[in-house]
């Protein structure tokens, strides 16, 4: 009975402290994650590491200049490349520099 509830106080806690943090918290009402076209399918085949991956990209707490910015991390959330802020979805599809340099998405480490 007291492991019960010292793990539903922990529970809480934790819950707490995600729906506090202003970007990673998102993941707990799923709002303003980017909107994306996916079917159950699609999940059910995906790697673990990939749907990981996915929702951590939509969320938004992958380590982005902004988002290490934001962690006390970096000082400067500019994209190395071209300059403009460099958030999640400007990392995985908006810079422009990267898809001109790579020529295809997803095929440079430097944005």
């Amino acid at each position: 009975m007291l492991i019960d509830e010292i793990r539903l106080e922990d529970d809480s806690k934790r819950m707490q402290k995600a729906v506090q943090q202003s970007k990673e918290g998102n993941w707990t009402s799923w709002k303003s994650g980017l909107q994306i076209s996916i079917t159950w399918n699609e999940i059910w085949h995906m790697a673990p590491l990939g749907i990981s991956f996915l929702i951590r990209a939509v969320c938004e707490p992958l380590p982005s200049n902004t988002s290490l910015m934001r962690w006390g991390m970096r000082d400067d959330p500019t994209c190395p490349l071209c300059q403009d802020k460099q958030t999640t979805e400007h990392v995985l599809s908006s810079c422009k520099v990267a898809q001109a340099t790579a020529g295809t998405r997803g095929d440079t480490t430097e944005c």
